[in-house]
């Protein structure tokens, strides 16, 4: 039987000792409780019959952290506390405690359940960034923050930072104690609980199913078209992640930057050449966007890459062939129509430029696209081969989440759609284009895969609006505004989602009013 562990937090003097110090005195009292202590600072450790405490200094966890784990393994065993409340160092990468506690005989003995990240609201913007990387891996491995307020003031501004590096974080205030109580205490499913919630699934998806089919809802048409799209989608989303963790991995950071060319022209053809080779979705298309902007790569160039890598990279090409049965018409017009637009929408911003459309104190967004890069003391082949896949898997799993969405939607969108609007009989074209653009951004599915889900709607739609779809999703959806609006001013992410926007709706009517380039689905 595993113990379960609380890890606590957060920079020093954040408040974590006080933290597990109310902890104990109103939830916790008459628990056989175990503290380790990695920190320690001005507030005391309070006394109690059943509270014990380990204490590791900051030089004995650098020298020997196995060793450490050894003797936490050795006290558990012979003592079998019912919680462990770990008060990691506020200076100490995530990723220590996780090699610590997260693997081989310890993850046996001890399992951690909640990771809360604890801090003041006093300069919480700028003490996060001081405190460097370390900081940012303790929240984003954390599953809830604690913030200390002082007063009434609102601090959604100062704990947006959390957010934009974990966006998944659960933020409670000092004011919201009970709130804070109830995430802490949540249910959480153990592995035997599912021998009964599987069952009870299954019942519940047979009645369901059942009441349907009285209802005349075509439930098993449902099922194997979503399964049908869902298998040809997730091999090309899955190289896709493979291909742009190696990327993350290999390709130095400032790579990119320093080949990237200062004039305009030169840098407009540099980046479709660079979007072209490299072979990442939209959402790893924008952090390497905000880096350019960092460096002083022209914006228009910039912004054109931006836009050109989730469409014309050889992976959406494969994915685009494949889902087209090889339709090499359909393939060159979305490069094509992604190129131009693209390039219109970089051009647009020689026109007006913005001074300063950066947030100086904005944080990487972890949104399916880390920060995976390695420590500089680690040059083994075998730690980068583990880290690229540990990315991919990562990467994967939370863009899945988006397709898989998608897909869902999109099943329901081939059976809803008013029959006019998917014949095109009867209905403007431009209504068709509007609504599958429309759908594009919602949906925020990614480019290595959203060929598939395209083909699945191309029966009803005309090859304008399908390449509409195509052309602009990838260019700019929810998941894309969101990711830009961490590290930019409003007004310039309103400016570019206008832009691009209006572009490809002109480029695509231009298309689909010549005749769809003859292209036949």
């Amino acid at each position: 039987m595993r113990t379960p562990a609380w890890v606590i937090t957060g920079l020093l003097d954040s408040g974590k000792t006080t933290l597990i110090n109310r902890l104990v005195k109103e939830e916790l009292n008459g628990l056989d409780v175990l503290v380790i202590q990695f920190e320690t600072g001005e507030e005391k450790l309070q006394k109690g019959v059943k509270l014990h405490k380990m204490i590791f200094s900051k030089s004995c966890l650098e020298e020997n952290p196995f060793g450490i784990t050894g003797r936490i393994l050795k006290y558990v065993r012979k003592h079998r506390p019912e919680l462990i409340l770990i008060e990691w160092n506020g200076m100490e990468h995530f990723h220590r405690l996780e090699e610590m506690l997260l693997q081989f005989s310890a993850k046996a003995a001890v399992s951690v359940e909640k990771v809360v990240y604890v801090a003041d609201e006093a300069g919480l913007q700028y003490k996060i960034p001081d405190a460097g990387a370390a900081a940012f891996s303790q929240i984003a491995g954390s599953d809830c923050a604690f913030i200390r307020t002082r007063g009434h003031r609102n601090f959604t501004k100062d704990a947006r930072i959390l957010l934009n590096i974990n966006p998944d974080i659960r933020i409670f205030s000092g004011r919201k104690w009970e709130r804070f109580l109830g995430g802490m205490f949540h249910f959480k499913v153990q592995p035997r609980h599912w021998l009964l919630i599987v069952p009870a699934i299954a019942m519940l998806y047979m009645v369901a199913v059942s009441l349907l089919r009285d209802l005349g809802v075509p439930v098993e048409r449902y099922i194997s078209v979503f399964l049908g799209i869902f298998l040809q989608a997730v091999p090309f989303l899955a190289v896709g992640t493979l291909l742009s963790s190696l990327i993350q991995v290999y390709l130095p950071p400032d790579w990119i930057q320093q080949k990237f060319p200062k004039k305009v022209l030169s840098g407009q053809l540099f980046a479709i050449l660079a979007g072209f080779c490299l072979p990442v979705c939209d959402c790893a298309s924008i952090p390497i966007f905000k880096s350019l902007v960092k460096k002083g790569v022209p914006l228009p160039a910039a912004v054109t890459f931006m836009l050109v890598s989730p469409v014309i990279n050889p992976v959406v090409i494969l994915s685009t062939w494949y889902a087209f049965n090889g339709n090499y018409r359909m393939i060159a017009a979305r490069c094509g129509l992604g190129i131009l637009c693209a390039l219109v929408c970089g051009l647009t911003w020689l026109i007006k430029p913005p001074k300063d459309c950066r947030i100086e104190t904005a944080m990487p967004v972890q949104a399916g696209c880390g920060d995976y890069r390695l420590p500089e003391k680690v040059t083994n082949p075998a730690a980068r081969i583990l880290l690229v896949f540990r990315h991919a898997k990562n990467e994967f799993f939370s863009v899945g989440k988006f397709l898989v969405t998608g897909i869902f939607v999109s099943v329901l969108f081939q059976d809803l759609l008013p029959r006019a609007v998917a014949s095109g009989s009867g209905t403007e074209p431009w209504k068709a284009l509007l609504l599958m653009m429309g759908t594009a951004f919602v949906l925020s599915l990614c480019s290595s895969s959203d060929a598939v889900v395209a083909r699945s709607m191309a029966a009803s739609l005309s090859v304008g609006a399908v390449l509409g779809f195509l052309v602009f999703g990838p260019m700019m959806d929810i998941k894309n505004a969101a990711m830009l609006l961490s590290g930019f001013k409003s007004g310039f992410v309103i400016r570019l989602a206008v832009t691009a926007f209006l572009v490809c709706f002109t480029g695509l009517l231009l298309f689909m009013a010549s005749g769809n380039g003859g292209i036949l689905l």
